[in-house]
């Protein structure tokens, strides 16, 4: 006995473990055995046997860090409580009374919360404030005496708290307003301190720095630190957030009308009479071309607002728990997730692999399945996933989002029918906490998929 305890115990419990870990070594990446892995893939085709249908669960249930994946879940959320021809309407009006071509009053812009006002992203659709000035034209108005005034009924705008200082400054950190404009990022010479357009009230404080470039700028601060390494280079420009759109929009409308002839007083009229005259209402793109686009880019400004007019007219908190009541109304169990935010930019979201694939399998099974699997980039054609198995035998075939932040990536999405394009399998992997290259973590999910398709689609199909 005491041999036994002694020596083979430890000899057992030895092989034990390292059966365990070669076990858990699924990717085969370097330093696996201190990663999070969960995987979820599941053949939702009807003429699979149950049995079948699920190809690999590894650790599905585990609460991960989704970063951008979580634009899946809220696009999905998005799409079946507006459907696919919603848009935003930004509506402007004159408040006061009319005198002739002079309006005593103020022109008042009643924002939505669109996220895609003047956005690079729909040049087309471009062309605000040029739409404002035809219509005061065409009302015969040439003078205002009061101000332009911005009515933003967002609560809780702008950057959300959970979201890290560091990303609050760069394009990507951009939060949302009532009144978004161009994107809310402005373009910036350091070596001038111009911006385009100009932004009002912004402090720029230019710091020369021996370790590169970089912005901070706080949540609800007006003030712009820039570090860089030569700041009278004249080439160097950067991007950055908007503090306040409403007035950056502001300032450029008031250039706009003055330049098309018609005046503006500088004060608000505080008790204008009771007239008001429609100027115009500009509409958004359809909520389709906004999902393709936010997906695809993966735009973080575009998944906040969908994630707000799915539940309009509530706090942030009030979205997000309307959007866990409705997958929970669906039989998903959504009790241990974490969701701060529509667009995965907080690294404090939690969802496991097989939420987020129950999410996916619902969608594949709706009146929207086709639509939305067309918002995902395509592996080696498009977006995030471009240079994902391009020239594989699955190129074009998976569909998948794409997240990553500091030590995560992960994919969510669909393995396509080469003739039909219809999703036959989800997809999940989210990998958090890895040590080795994200270039070695990429190419262990390629020969994952690879492996797990080239052997599935040979045997079923």
């Amino acid at each position: 006995m005491n041999f036994f305890t002694h020596t083979l115990l430890p000899i057992a419990l030895f092989l034990s473990c390292a059966c365990i870990a070669r076990a858990e070594a699924v990717l085969g990446i370097d330093g696996e055995e201190s990663t999070s892995v969960g995987i979820y893939i599941k053949d939702i085709r009807k003429t699979t046997p149950e049995h079948e249908r699920i190809l690999m669960d590894h650790n599905s249930q585990m609460a991960l860090t989704p970063a951008s994946v979580m634009k899946a879940l809220t696009t999905a959320t998005a799409l079946d409580v507006l459907g696919d021809d919603f848009r935003f309407s930004t509506s402007v009006e004159l408040q006061g009374t009319r005198a002739g071509a002079t309006w005593q009053g103020n022109l008042v812009v009643i924002s939505s919360g669109d996220p895609t006002l003047e956005s690079e992203n729909f040049k087309s659709n471009n062309g605000f404030c040029r739409e404002i000035l035809d219509g005061l034209k065409k009302a015969g108005i040439s003078r205002i005496t009061g101000r332009i005034i911005v009515r933003q009924s967002l609560s809780d705008q702008g950057p959300i708290l959970q979201w890290e200082c560091e990303d609050i400054a760069w394009p990507y950190g951009a939060g949302l307003f009532g009144l978004n404009w161009r994107d809310n990022t402005f373009t910036l010479s350091p070596a001038t301190g111009k911006t385009t357009p100009y932004v009002p009230d912004l402090k720029i404080d230019i710091r020369k720095s021996s370790s590169g470039n970089d912005l901070v700028r706080g949540v609800e601060s007006n003030r712009l630190v820039i570090y860089a390494t030569n700041p009278q280079n004249r080439k160097w420009v950067t991007r950055s957030t908007m503090p306040d759109p409403a007035a950056v929009f502001e300032a450029e409308l008031s250039g706009v009308l003055r330049n098309g002839g018609i005046t503006l007083g500088d004060k608000e009229i505080k008790s204008p009479g009771a007239e008001t005259l429609a100027v115009c209402t500009h509409r958004s793109p359809r909520s389709a071309e906004i999902f393709r686009s936010l997906m695809v880019r993966s735009d973080n400004l575009f998944a906040e607002g969908m994630l707000r007019a799915s539940s309009p007219g509530t706090s942030r908190k009030k979205a997000i728990e309307a959007e866990k009541a409705l997958w929970s109304n669906r039989g998903i169990n959504a009790k241990y997730t974490i969701i701060n935010d529509g667009s995965g930019l907080t690294r404090a979201n939690r969802l496991s692999p097989r939420f987020l694939g129950n999410v996916l399998e619902w969608m594949a099974s709706s009146p929207h399945s086709a639509l939305y699997a067309s918002f995902f980039p395509r592996a080696g054609l498009d977006g995030t996933m471009k240079g994902f198995l391009a020239k594989s035998e699955l190129e074009g075939r998976l569909a998948l989002k794409t997240g990553s932040v500091s030590s995560v990536q992960c994919y969510a999405g669909y393995l396509l029918d080469p003739e039909t394009s219809e999703p036959t399998h989800v997809v999940v992997v989210m990998i958090n906490g890895f040590f080795c290259p994200r270039a070695q973590v990429r190419k262990a999910v390629e020969n994952l998929l690879l492996e797990k398709f080239t052997d599935s689609t040979q045997n079923k199909d």
